[in-house]
């Protein structure tokens, strides 16, 4: 189905002038741009030193919400910052607030689904599109403040680093899903593009 609307507005943009067509492709593009700017790790939560070790922590998404969070962790040697590929990695979340409130929505499922152990969770290397980041992904049930300890082991050498986490609630359905809608309507307007470029031709 998606390979049909793309041939459809290819064909479309073959019937318009080349300004016009460009300015679509170009828009399309920073649409998609603005979508995965944040794929390589995401935003960055914490960084600090610790024993031998440069640890910089990210998350995505940036603004982090109750529901899936990729965690993600960068290891380096303190003294010339070069990657360390070879430790072992666990992330452990500890809810801060006394009485958390499980939000009714969770994408991306409407209800909430039941949420894992979040103690002790190994962090697997090369786990994303970088190949230099420990990470893993985990379902925060709530919104609230939540604190993250990271416990890194290399060899003979062990550290562990605490940071507090803001959570917001989970958005809704519509707002979460919102980039999903936009299909259809693109696969439409390419139809009527190459409707139009071939009663020109005509």
């Amino acid at each position: 189905m998606r390979a049909n609307g793309l041939k459809l507005i290819l064909l479309g943009l073959a019937g318009l002038r080349p300004g016009l067509a460009l300015s679509f492709i170009l828009f399309n593009v920073l649409f998609a741009l603005s979508r995965t700017a944040w794929a390589d790790g995401g935003a960055i939560q914490f960084q600090s030193d610790s024993g031998p070790f440069h640890v910089t922590i990210f998350t995505q998404p940036p603004i982090l919400r109750a529901g899936l969070v990729d965690l993600t962790l960068l290891l380096q040697d303190r003294s010339n910052l070069n990657p360390l590929l070879d430790a072992k990695v666990t992330f452990d979340l500890t809810a801060q607030d006394s009485n958390p409130q499980k939000t009714e929505w969770m994408p991306p499922a409407c209800a909430m689904t039941k949420t894992g152990d979040l103690s002790n969770v190994t962090a697997q290397l090369a786990h994303g599109e970088n190949r230099l980041l420990y990470g893993a992904v985990v379902q925060i049930p709530s919104s609230g403040r939540w604190r993250l300890k990271a416990q890194i082991q290399r060899d003979a050498e062990r550290t562990e680093l605490e940071t507090l986490l803001v959570v917001k609630p989970a958005l809704l359905p519509p707002l979460a899903y919102w980039h999903l809608f936009l299909f259809p309507p693109v696969a439409i307007l390419g139809f009527v593009l190459h409707q139009v470029a071939r009663g020109k031709r005509r």
